[in-house]
C-alpha cells in the first residue's frame, strides 16, 4: 500500500499564489479609487457622498480579499493532487491514546466505533460533565467496554483545560494522543495511517484528517451538511501547501515529543488555531492527510448553529487580540504568518464591512444623492461576497442539478448573513475586553415553537428594531434596515423550518450513501 501525500509547495511559489491574491486585489481598489475620483470630478460629490462611497468601497475591499483569496484555495485545492509514496515503517511498539472529550454529551456509539483500529490502541474519556446522570452514563460505559475516565475538580480552561488535565497525567505513558470529539468517528486505519505520516517526516508534530457531517434527518441538517466537507477538503489542501495548515481540535494525532514542546494547550476558545501556532513556533508542522476523512455531526438545528457561529467569532476575536504579535514575531515564512492573521480576521472583518455597507447605503438614502456605485463594484461585490459558498455549490450542480444548486445557494447566504448580529455582537464584546466563552454546540433539536424563537433571536429582534427606527429617524426609507431586517426574518425561518424531520419524498431522491446516513440517525 501507498502514502498519499500533498507536498507543500516551495517559498518562492507560495509568494507567487500570495502575490497574485493581493495583486488582483490592488487592482480592484485602483479600478474603484480611480472611479471615485472620476465622480467626484464630473458630478460635482458633496462630502457625505463621498464618505459613503468611501464606506462602500472599504467595506467592499475586506469582502473582495477574502473572496479572491477563497477563490485561489479553490484553484489551489483542484490542482494540489494527491501524490503516491512509499510507505514509511510504523513501529508496532507505539502507544497510541484516543482522548476522548465530552460534556454532558456522550455518544457511545462513536467512541466504540473509533476504538475500532486495526492496531491496539487505549480508550480514555475525558469526561467534564457536569450532572450525576451524564457522569454515570460515563462510569457505565466506561465498565462495560474496560475504558480509563479521568475528571477533573475544577473545570475551567473549556477544552484545552480538559485535554491538558489529563495530557499531564499520561505523556509518560504514551507516545501519540488522537483528540476526538463526543460526537466524532475516525476510521478505523486512522491510527495505522498518521503512524505512517509521523515516521515519514521527524518534523510533523500533528497530523489532520478531513472532515465530514452525515445528515441527521432534519430539513437544516440535509440543506447544509455537505458544506463542512466542501470547506474543509478546499481549505485544508490549499493552506497545508500554500499557507498555515491548522489543527482542527478533533479528528487528528498529535505526538508526545511535540507536546512536550510546545507546553500545554493555550486554555482559550479555539485552543485548535492557537496551539496550532505553538507547534510551528516550536519547530513542528502540521500535517493534513486528505485520506483520513473522520465523520461528525452537523449542528442539528439553527440554534445550534448560531450557537456554534457565536463561539467561533468571538473565539477569533479572542485569539487575535492576543496572538498577532506571536505571530508576527514568530519564524514562520511571510506566506504562513499572512494566511493565518487572514484566515482569523475574515469572521470579524465581514461582520465589520457589513456594517460599513450599512452604513453606506444610509447615507445614500438619507441625502436623496444622484451618486451611484460603479455597477462592476457592486457587482463584484456581490459574487466574492459569496466565493466560499461555490465549491459546495457547484458540487450539488453537477450531481443534483441546477435547480437545486441555486437553492443551495440563496439558503446559505441567508444563513450566513443570519448570523451578522452575532458576528458583530462578538466582535463588540470581545474586543472591548471581554473573555470569549466555550459554548457547548447542542445536540438536540430546539424546535420550531414561538416562544423558542423569540428568545434565541432576542439580540437580532433588538438590533433591528433598533436598527429600524434609526434608518426611519435618518432617511425615511425603510429599505436602508434590511441589512439588519434580512437577518431576523431568515433567522426565524431556519429556526422555524430547519427542525422539521426530512420528508420520506425527500429521502428518496438522495443517493442511496445519504438515505442511508439519514436512516441510522432517524
Amino acid at each position: 500500500m501507498m502514502l498519499m501525500q500533498i507536498p507543500r509547495a516551495s517559498r518562492i511559489v507560495q509568494l507567487v499564489y500570495w502575490g497574485g491574491i493581493l495583486g488582483g486585489w490592488a487592482l480592484l481598489l485602483g479600478l474603484y479609487v480611480t472611479a471615485v475620483v472620476l465622480e467626484s470630478q464630473q458630478a460635482g460629490v458633496e462630502p457625505v457622498e463621498l464618505a459613503g462611497m468611501l464606506g462602500f468601497g472599504i467595506g467592499s475591499a475586506v469582502i473582495w480579499l477574502i473572496g479572491i483569496r477563497h477563490l485561489a484555495m479553490w484553484l489551489v485545492a483542484r490542482a494540489a493532487r494527491p501524490q503516491r509514496m512509499p510507505r514509511a515503517i510504523v513501529s508496532s511498539s507505539a502507544r497510541v491514546a484516543l482522548l476522548y472529550c465530552t460534556a454532558d454529551d456522550l455518544n457511545p456509539e462513536a467512541l466504540l466505533r473509533s476504538l475500532q483500529q486495526d492496531r491496539d490502541v487505549t480508550g480514555i474519556i475525558l469526561d467534564d460533565s457536569s450532572t450525576a446522570l451524564a457522569r454515570a452514563a460515563v462510569d457505565r460505559l466506561a465498565e462495560e467496554e474496560g475504558l480509563q475516565v479521568i475528571r477533573r475538580r475544577h473545570r475551567t480552561g473549556f477544552k484545552a483545560g480538559n485535554l491538558n488535565h489529563a495530557i499531564a497525567q499520561l505523556i509518560d505513558r504514551f507516545d501519540y494522543f488522537v483528540v476526538l470529539d463526543s460526537d466524532e468517528v475516525i476510521p478505523p486505519h486512522f491510527v495505522t495511517r498518521a503512524l505512517a505520516d509521523f515516521a515519514g517526516d521527524p518534523r510533523i508534530g500533528v497530523v489532520q484528517g478531513r472532515h465530514r457531517a452525515e445528515p441527521d434527518g432534519t430539513l437544516f441538517t440535509e440543506a447544509f451538511a455537505g458544506l463542512l466537507e466542501s470547506h474543509v477538503s478546499v481549505v485544508q489542501r490549499a493552506r497545508s501547501r500554500m499557507g498555515f495548515s491548522a489543527f482542527m481540535g478533533r479528528g487528528g494525532m498529535i505526538s508526545a515529543r511535540c507536546l512536550r514542546a510546545t507546553g500545554p494547550f493555550p486554555e482559550v476558545v479555539t485552543e485548535d488555531v492557537a496551539y496550532s501556532l505553538e507547534v510551528r513556533r516550536a519547530g513542528y508542522l502540521v500535517h493534513y492527510d486528505d485520506d483520513l476523512v473522520s465523520v461528525e455531526d452537523y449542528p442539528v438545528d439553527y440554534q445550534a448553529f448560531r450557537t456554534q457561529h457565536a463561539k467561533t467569532a468571538e473565539g477569533t476575536m479572542e485569539f487575535l487580540r492576543g496572538a498577532w504579535r506571536r505571530i508576527l514575531g514568530s519564524k514562520m515564512g511571510a506566506a504562513e504568518k499572512l494566511d493565518l492573521l487572514v484566515e482569523q480576521m475574515a469572521v470579524p472583518a465581514v461582520g465589520a464591512s457589513s456594517l460599513m455597507l450599512f452604513g453606506s447605503g444610509l447615507i445614500f438614502a438619507a441625502v436623496d444623492s444622484s451618486v451611484r456605485q460603479p455597477i462592476w463594484a457592486v457587482v463584484a461585490t456581490g459574487l466574492f461576497g459569496v466565493a466560499a459558498l461555490l465549491p459546495e455549490t457547484v458540487r450539488r450542480l453537477r450531481h443534483r442539478g441546477p435547480v437545486v444548486a441555486a437553492s443551495f445557494l440563496a439558503a446559505a447566504v441567508a444563513l450566513y448573513a443570519s448570523t451578522l448580529v452575532v458576528t458583530l455582537a462578538a466582535m463588540v464584546r470581545v474586543s472591548g475586553g471581554g473573555r470569549a466563552v466555550f459554548k457547548i454546540t447542542p445536540k438536540r433539536a430546539h424546535g420550531g415553537g414561538a416562544r423558542a424563537i423569540l428568545s434565541a433571536l432576542r439580540l437580532e429582534i433588538s438590533v433591528a428594531v433598533v436598527m429600524l427606527a434609526l434608518a426611519l429617524l435618518v432617511s425615511g426609507n425603510l429599505l436602508a434596515a434590511m441589512p439588519f431586517l434580512g437577518p431576523v426574518v431568515f433567522g426565524v425561518a431556519f429556526a422555524v423550518i430547519g427542525s422539521r424531520p426530512v420528508r420520506p419524498w425527500v429521502r428518496a431522491r438522495l443517493p442511496e450513501r445519504r438515505r442511508s446516513s439519514i436512516r441510522s440517525a432517524s
